[in-house]
């Protein structure tokens, strides 16, 4: 079972993941088509990212990596409204991507540039990348929701436990305090090592 600060590292370390893949996805080509532009200029390819086709997931990759620093500084209730968050956050990405139309995405670049697409379209793995991101960041939520009301929070462990006072330090005297009132003790005549109130006797 992933408890304690295991978990909540389990957590943090699939939400960084699956962030970072989402980000990186989706900046990245999805799909590419050969536009032909007229007689003289010939054909041309033209590249779709995947930002031009999910325009929200971007968003959504960014809002994961917000979602290491929350699940780091939250505790109990707010931890679990993070982990929902997430989970969301990472359902959205792969509805997102797995609704998208690429082709339609193709013809519409195509149309862009002022050319008919050819049959040549090209469709790469980084969608299914993205999604690879979109469910570690909603894994990172669910297990949150499941178990992070249990886990540590930012600086918990310098806190004092719960129905304890924290621990205080006596103050010391400084050395040559401490020096100076031997020295007056034995000019009184009383011996500093018999403790206070104590007296040598008078000869």
């Amino acid at each position: 079972m992933l408890d304690g600060r295991r978990g909540l590292g389990a957590a943090v370390l699939l939400c960084l993941v699956g962030a970072f893949v989402v980000l990186v996805g989706v900046g990245r080509v999805w799909t590419s088509v050969e536009v032909s532009t007229g007689p003289i200029t010939g054909a041309r390819q033209v590249a779709v990212p995947g930002t031009e086709v999910v325009a929200g997931v971007r968003a959504l990759g960014l809002v994961g990596l917000a979602g290491v620093l929350a699940l780091v500084a939250t505790r109990r209730t707010g931890r679990l409204v993070v982990g929902g968050l997430l989970l969301l956050t990472g359902l959205g990405v792969v509805a997102a991507v797995v609704g998208a139309d690429l082709p339609a995405a193709a013809r519409e670049a195509s149309a862009e540039v002022g050319g008919q697409a050819a049959d040549a379209v090209r469709e790469t793995l980084w969608p299914w990348v993205t999604v690879v991101g979109g469910a570690l960041l909603g894994l990172a939520g669910l297990l949150t929701v499941l178990r992070g009301r249990g886990w540590p929070g930012l600086g918990q462990r310098y806190e004092a436990p719960a129905g304890q006072p924290a621990r205080t330090r006596t103050a010391e005297p400084a050395p040559g305090l401490a020096e100076r009132h031997l020295w007056e003790a034995l000019d009184r005549g009383e011996d500093p090592t018999g403790g206070a109130g104590t007296t040598e006797p008078q000869r």
